[in-house]
């Protein structure tokens, strides 16, 4: 490969580096969405008691 060669491959490759940096760098970052609602729950996940199978464990409450 001769020096010319050389010397324009590399300039290709620095101006692919630069053009995919500069389009990197403008894309727009995507809009941020508000936190959903936290639900809350009157029935405790962790009981002291044991829930029979099939049973509700926020039943009678």
């Amino acid at each position: 490969m001769s020096r010319g060669a050389r010397l324009a491959a590399t300039a290709g490759v620095a101006f692919v580096v630069a053009a995919v940096v500069i389009a990197v760098g403008a894309a727009p970052e995507p809009e941020q969405r508000p936190a959903p609602p936290r639900v809350y729950s009157s029935c405790l996940a962790v009981d002291t008691q044991q829930t029979p199978a099939g049973g509700d464990p926020c039943g009678g409450r």
